[in-house]
């Protein structure tokens, strides 16, 4: 290859660590190191992180990654970055500190300000291809601006920044302050369809346009990182569950990838073109100064975070590990899981978490499956909206991965999809999505992009059993939804 030495270091910055990565030319992973980062709940509906915690994790993890590949002798060739997404902070880059915790995806506090913007619903989501909903950026700038009076002041200052937790990272990495069309995407700022900020949407949520960073394309020149008088340039930056689409290998279109991890995610490659889809997000999927490619995306918002709510129900540490031994068989209780909201496709950020019936003489082995069968009756409801919406998209070949990716949840999900699922068990299909992109910013057209499937998972249901499945789920479903008023 020419390249034996040379090195690609992934920084990924998730909701409970920051990762730093070194694969080599053969796409193997070389060092790695891992950084634990806290997440704070000060009151319902928020939930904040400490910049300077993340950004000492970011260094942390970073440095002794370089220092790993400097004893094997190994030249780190450039930095690419994936990132959580819908996470904002005020900042202030005259005096390079921050004004306000870093707001996460996990935040809803802008909840009970969405009413206000209700009449400009249809505005926005034609313009985004997002839904109005309090994860976003604008509705969290203007939550702050509504209900912390002393804020108000800082948007006249000329420094004041609100920025997203990835042009926090790169300032730090580089100096410079950028965000990328995969993050812009989660602003409820960025038009879509021009790939530029709307002025429109600007002014339906208050926020100034000097306050916002400068949008490029995903692999851009962010710039350089210094390390012992060697620069090291930042050639890629992304959100972390496009980054997961990369790594499971779904590049092309009609390709669909499940990420299951704190969170989860159903992406559908769409091609050149964004095809916006009712209760589902169109988004870019990675973008080069001369190319695009777009996605059809519904998101869930716990999985790993639905068994970390059984851990603190139960106060049994051990359930978000050995789960998958511990649910029954099968249930008659369903679940409606409320943890952080109720997402795609139906976006009731109210939604409580209910058992129906009640778990009351329910066994945990059955509220566990009940839990399990939730995530996936969210994943069948995201395919189902994709299939019946506008484009009536019909997915192709299924690839799934994440430390959530267990086989009886994924055994359900392909009983329940009556679709093959291929379950890609790689290390690390974030940052790998990363490395990927690096490598053909980079022109290294050997680099591994495929991964290799582990299992094949087929239905095992009949179209029937499949039925009253989904009947069980859409009556507590209907239930929940019915006795709650929304927004």
């Amino acid at each position: 290859m020419g390249r034996p030495l040379e090195t690609l270091i992934v920084l990924d910055q998730g909701s409970s660590a920051t990762r730093a990565l070194a694969f080599d030319p053969t796409g193997h992973i070389v060092a790695s190191h891992t950084h634990a980062i806290h997440t704070a709940r000060p009151r319902p509906g928020h939930a904040e992180m400490d910049p300077r915690e993340v950004l000492n994790s970011l260094d942390t993890v970073l440095h002794r990654t370089l220092a790993d590949i400097a004893e094997d002798h190994r030249r780190p060739t450039a930095l690419g970055l994936s990132v959580q997404r819908s996470s904002f902070i005020l900042w202030d880059e005259s005096t390079q500190a921050p004004i306000t915790p870093i707001l996460t995806w996990q935040d809803t506090r802008s909840a009970e300000d969405l009413p206000r913007f209700a009449d400009h619903t249809k505005t926005i989501a034609r313009i985004t291809g997002l839904p109005l909903n309090p994860y976003y950026g604008g509705p969290k700038f203007a939550h702050l601006m509504i209900h912390q009076g002393e804020l108000r002041s800082t948007i006249k200052r000329e420094g004041s920044r609100f920025i997203p937790l990835e042009s926090l990272l790169i300032r730090h990495l580089t100096g410079r302050l950028f965000i990328d069309e995969t993050i812009a995407g989660r602003t409820l700022l960025f038009d879509l369809h021009h790939r530029q900020w709307s002025d429109d949407l600007l002014e339906i949520f208050g926020l100034p346009r000097h306050m916002l960073p400068e949008l490029v394309s995903s692999q851009s020149d962010f710039g350089s990182f210094q390390w012992q008088g060697r620069s090291i340039p930042l050639l890629v930056s992304m959100g972390d569950q496009q980054a997961a689409m990369t790594g499971l290998g779904a590049g092309e279109p009609g390709e669909g990838a499940i990420n299951l991890g704190t969170s989860g995610s159903v992406a559908l490659h769409t091609g050149d073109m964004p095809r916006p889809t009712p209760g589902l997000l169109a988004n870019v999927a990675f973008s080069t100064p001369d190319k695009v490619e777009y996605l059809l995306e519904g998101t869930i918002n716990a999985v790993g975070a639905l068994f970390a709510w059984f851990v603190q129900q139960w106060d049994q540490p051990d359930l978000a590990r050995r789960w998958p031994d511990l649910i029954a068989d099968s249930t008659e209780l369903a679940m409606v899981p409320g943890v952080n909201g109720l997402a795609a496709p139906y976006w009731r950020p109210d939604i409580p978490t209910t058992f129906i019936p009640d778990q009351e003489g329910y066994a945990i082995s059955d509220q566990l499956r009940a839990g399990m069968e939730s995530i996936a009756f969210l994943v069948f409801d995201i395919f189902q909206a994709m299939s019946e919406g506008e484009e009536r998209f019909t997915p192709g070949e299924i690839h799934i991965g994440g430390g959530m990716a267990q086989p009886p949840l994924l055994q359900f999900l392909a009983d329940l999809l009556q679709h093959p699922l291929h379950l890609h068990r790689i290390r690390e299909a974030t940052a790998r999505g990363v490395a990927i992109r690096l490598a053909q910013a980079l022109r290294w057209n050997d680099f591994p992009t495929a991964p290799q499937r582990e299992t094949t998972y087929l239905p095992a249901i009949t179209a029937g059993e499949q039925g009253d499945h989904i009947n069980r789920w859409r009556q507590a479903l209907a239930q929940v939804l019915g006795s709650t008023s929304g927004n």
